[in-house]
């Protein structure tokens, strides 16, 4: 059975070497691949009507899921 204590095979100094070499070889080079917050361009502007009109459709159905628990709960109590 294989263990999962996370034994992995010895680095070598030969690898270890050029891994450390890779690391240093990339220092300072290059800009990083993260955008901040602020400048991320993936969203659109919500229209604030668009915005009314799912708020106003999410309260109804919000209303109606309750309305519907109610009433199962209600016949639930009457059995």
């Amino acid at each position: 059975m294989v263990s999962g204590s996370g034994h992995h095979p010895p680095v070598t100094e030969g690898i270890a070497e050029v891994m450390i070499k890779d690391i240093k070889s990339g220092e300072g080079r290059g800009a990083t691949s993260e955008v901040p917050l602020a400048f991320q361009t993936g969203r659109q502007p919500v229209d604030p009507v668009v915005l009314g009109q799912t708020r106003r459709q999410m309260t109804m159905f919000g209303i109606f899921a309750i309305a519907v628990l109610a009433m199962l709960l209600a016949v639930w109590w009457a059995a």
